[in-house]
């Protein structure tokens, strides 16, 4: 059986997949043309999916152990005795800092990732002028994009992080990003 984070990161390439071949289905659809595949746009999203997913992974881990979501409870048996339940209850001001951390840290840095991997895809040649034109391209696309970003994401990592599990949040997120995706897709094939 492989592992949750082999498991997640096989997801969501798939899930990038299907998103940018549904991009650019509504692309031919909207230009009113005949659908071709580019394989191209494809393969970039895929590829940064399998870049990106395992990091991603081990940063929601990492957030988890860093502010547990759920916490044990202690409850009062009697006036005299305390006793520590195994219950657990969602930890409020851990989930506040993880939302924080995740979205002042994780969400930029996704973002910049994104766009150097796809910007970089595109690079023909590998001499400094290319490095430099990648790197004009990204900070001029970031702030619109990080922007868009905020449009969902927040409320999506909010989501995931008061009620998915852990393990479970990178395919929780794929699942959102296969919109976000064929909206990345369709800005990116124009």
């Amino acid at each position: 059986m492989p592992s949750p984070i082999a498991t997640a990161t096989l997801q969501s390439a798939f899930l990038s997949l299907l998103s940018n071949v549904i991009a650019q289905t509504i692309s031919a659809y909207n230009d009113n043309k005949p659908f071709t595949l580019n394989i191209q746009p494809i393969l970039q999203f895929v590829l940064y999916s399998l870049i990106s997913t395992p990091p991603n992974f081990i940063w929601q881990e990492t957030l988890e152990e860093w502010f547990p979501g759920q916490v044990p409870v202690t409850k009062k048996v009697d006036e005299k005795k305390t006793v520590t339940v195994t219950e657990t209850r969602l930890s409020k001001s851990n989930t506040i800092k993880k939302f924080v951390t995740d979205q002042l840290v994780g969400a930029p840095l996704n973002t910049i990732a994104f766009l150097i991997c796809m910007k970089g895809f595109s690079v023909k040649g590998n001499n400094q002028e290319a490095v430099m034109g990648v790197l004009n391209e990204v900070h001029r696309d970031f702030i619109p994009m990080h922007l868009a970003s905020l449009k969902l994401w927040p409320a999506v990592g909010l989501i995931s992080l008061i009620f998915v599990p852990v393990q479970h949040r990178i395919v929780f997120g794929s699942l959102i990003a296969l919109g976000w995706n064929i909206y990345l897709g369709l800005v990116l094939n124009n």
